[in-house]
């Protein structure tokens, strides 16, 4: 992930996908997660567009970033770039090597381009369509510089759909190599999985879909992380699953409900072969998903490819442990979709009172407690789950601080409690500085009943705000894939003057035109106290 570090400058092998700079407040660009996940400050001193990836240098003071400036103008930086493209140079007129000058956007440019040859050696499979490998440099780049460039000297960059490339699963511009005049040698990227993918002539959907998604993460999470979503829902084509990786194991689900285990798993296994190898695991669990027709919960079915996880094990993430079972439960401990907010909540907690509603195995109020929180309440219907909690609470040394305190009660009435303590003595209610409210979509229990989210979200959000003290947060989510965003997003905003959406992690990546797979909103100012 990290290409080069002094004083002055940092370089990271940028994964595809993944902005700069945030494009929105509750987005991470590189920058923000670079600060975010390992509390580096960088300044942006050149750009790589989303979906390009590759060797990105960035300045570490402001010093080195006004110097920066400078090296641009006088020309001193170079930046070489490989990209694929459907088109032969020779048909466009070109032959191996061309300049374009044109002007973009009323600014000079130039960029110089060399032909690489066929991107298929002559021992890979033949193509319908053949591809072509290019070479471009550059000394300071405008907007799109290379895809508008390579676009008019006719060699649109593959699943480049803006400038004329043929459509892709992704962008296949990648900055291999920055020459930096302040650094002695080159900065390097190796060439992501893809671009090895379509050289190679695979010609399964999954091997390039695999390797596309290998490309969204980089190794990126493994430096904060040993647990990690590998395949994103629908992200390699018609695959309907997921698969995670949980230190060495796996654990993959099956959403197309007309398919029983070993047909999922007959489906899978040429994807989860490569998983294991890749990431060198043991073996893990297909599940597969069946709705009860007597009931309205989801019915789970497993079954083991290679080893068999043990019951219990643990995972960690930012230093932290959380157990993960992949056996017995329906859920595996952890959901990673909230990696980000946790950490965030982690670096706002210290000295602050937390409510963690639906608290589940409590990993926020872990977050919290290590982030040096007053206390931390975790409320939830399930015994189990809070068990699993003060397991993970012991697990890093937390137990003893007293700063855990965990309630079997259904959230309904824990908050009609506290808003009842809050009505009888206001000066006394001590209020709370952040809350998490991350509810089921479905649930029910003996003591209060059947919950449905999107009737109670209006009533939750309305109630929390009330119980909040003027400065504080709270997080909002649900998974409630077919429930409308905009109705959750409006009812928060009748209680809280800022409402921000939370894009997912890296390795949840938002498809367009796909519903949300979770929704988080980041509140604060509460309007109802």
């Amino acid at each position: 992930m990290i290409l080069y570090r002094d004083d002055n400058w940092l370089a990271v092998d940028k994964p595809e996908g993944l902005a700069t700079h945030a494009g929105s407040p509750g987005e991470l660009g590189v920058v923000e997660w670079l600060e975010l996940h390992l509390g580096l400050k960088t300044h942006v001193i050149s750009r790589l567009d989303r979906g390009t990836s590759g060797v990105l240098l960035l300045a570490v003071n402001a010093e080195a970033s006004a110097r920066a400036q400078a090296i641009h103008e006088s020309g001193e930086a170079a930046k070489f770039y490989e990209f694929i493209s459907h088109k032969d140079s020779w048909a466009a007129g070109n032959k191996d090597q061309w300049l374009c000058e044109d002007a973009l956007d009323g600014k000079s440019a130039a960029t110089q381009f060399s032909c690489l040859g066929p991107l298929c050696t002559e021992d890979t499979a033949p193509r319908a369509v053949p591809l072509f490998r290019y070479r471009a440099r550059i000394t300071r780049g405008r907007k799109h510089q290379i895809r508008r460039h390579a676009a008019a000297g006719g060699t649109p960059i593959l699943g480049d759909k803006q400038y004329g490339g043929r459509a892709h699963g992704r962008l296949c511009l990648h900055c291999a190599e920055v020459r930096w005049p302040e650094l002695e040698d080159p900065i390097y990227s190796q060439l992501p999985p893809s671009f090895h993918s379509l050289a190679r002539g695979d010609s399964s959907a999954s091997r390039l879909g695999l390797a596309l998604c290998r490309d969204r993460r980089g190794d990126w999470l493994q430096q904060i992380t040993n647990t990690f979503r590998v395949v994103h829902r629908d992200e390699i084509q018609n695959l309907p699953a997921s698969i995670e990786v949980f230190g060495d194991w796996f654990n993959a689900v099956w959403y197309d409900e007309t398919a029983d285990s070993n047909k999922a798993a007959g489906r899978l296994n040429p994807v989860l072969k490569q998983v294991m190898k890749i990431y060198h695991l043991k073996g893990g669990i297909v599940r597969t998903h069946h709705r009860n027709p007597h009931q309205t919960n989801l019915v789970t079915k497993t079954r083991t490819v290679g080893q068999e996880p043990p019951e219990t094990f643990t995972v960690t993430e930012h230093g932290l442990q959380y157990e993960i079972n992949l056996l017995t439960t329906q859920h595996t401990g952890l959901f990673l979709d909230q990696r980000d907010t946790r950490r965030r909540l982690m670096l706002l907690s210290e000295g602050k009172r937390l409510a963690n509603l639906f608290a589940y195995t409590c990993s926020f109020s872990v977050a919290a407690a290590a982030g040096r929180c007053e206390v931390a309440f975790s409320v939830d219907t399930a015994k189990a789950c809070l068990n699993t909690g003060k397991t993970n609470f012991a697990a890093n040394d937390l137990a003893d601080t007293g700063k855990g305190k965990f309630i079997q009660e259904d959230v309904r009435k824990w908050i009609n409690r506290q808003t009842r303590r809050a009505e009888k003595d206001p000066a006394e209610y001590q209020t709370l500085d952040l809350v998490v409210c991350d509810p089921p979509v479905f649930a029910s229990s003996k003591d209060g009943g059947k919950f449905s989210v999107e009737k109670e979200w209006p009533w939750l959000a309305k109630s929390l705000g009330k119980l909040m003290s003027p400065d504080s947060t709270a997080v909002f989510a649900n998974n409630h894939r077919g429930g409308k965003h905009g109705f959750y997003r409006r009812e928060l905003e009748k209680h809280f003057a800022e409402v921000v959406d939370l894009r997912p992690p890296l390795d949840f990546p938002v498809a367009e035109g796909r519903p949300h797979h979770v929704r988080t909103f980041w509140c604060a100012k509460p309007l109802d106290q």
